[in-house]
């Protein structure tokens, strides 16, 4: 299928909905679909944050690694995601890594190009401040509603949040399970504990990546 530039643009959340000129300039200067294959960093620590970032298919997470050496997964960029917003208003550094999870195509804005195009669309920043706010919302809601349950109470929570994404009992995990136990702050051997602990008690049944909620 032929890849249609301001469809892209349009997909991302925080751009649906502006003006049909906005989204076209956005198109124009955005670098296209650049392949991104599994197990490939799109940034690491310490590098630019040069530009904007928009997954136009496949699936990324952004991770951090903790004092002792471990790696905490923040959160997951699949289809439509942005991610450095933070890109187009300052010159920093990446304090994170993100990595391709599955082949990827990615789509780029550079700061400079959109600068020029903010000053001419005042809706264009708002879109952007709305951003800003959902993402740091979302990250505070998932350390309230897991950060004070036991392991087991995370992981059945998740699950249970996943089901109502998924409309179904019968999940399909987005993650591996390294990394969903990243995601929940626990070792990988807990959550493994937790999951047979889980299916003796009648709760679940799991084949690889999917599991059947009773």
């Amino acid at each position: 299928m032929m890849h249609d530039p301001v469809a892209c643009v349009r997909g991302a959340e925080i751009f649906n909905g502006l003006d049909d000129d906005v989204v076209k300039a956005l198109a124009t200067i955005s670098t296209h679909q650049r392949p991104v294959g599994k197990g490939t960093a799109l940034y690491e620590p310490g590098t630019p944050v040069a530009a904007l970032l928009v997954v136009d298919r496949g699936r990324v997470k952004v991770m951090r690694a903790t004092p002792d050496g471990q790696e905490k997964v923040l959160y997951f960029l699949g289809p439509h995601s942005v991610d450095s917003e933070a890109a187009l208003f300052a010159e920093q550094s990446h304090q994170n890594e993100a990595v391709a999870v599955e082949d990827s195509l990615v789509c780029t804005i550079r700061r400079q190009d959109f600068q020029t195009l903010l000053e001419q669309s005042p809706k264009l920043a708002v879109r952007l401040l709305n951003a800003f706010g959902t993402r740091l919302t979302a990250l505070e809601t998932r350390s309230a509603r897991y950060g004070t349950l036991t392991a087991q109470a995370r992981l059945q929570q998740y699950l249970e949040d996943l089901s109502a994404q998924q409309g179904t009992r019968h999940l399909q995990l987005p993650m591996s399970k390294r990394d969903l136990a990243s995601w929940l702050s626990v070792t990988p051997e807990t959550l493994s504990r937790q999951f047979t602990k889980l299916m003796a008690e009648g709760v679940l049944t799991t084949s690889g990546q999917k599991v059947t909620l009773h």
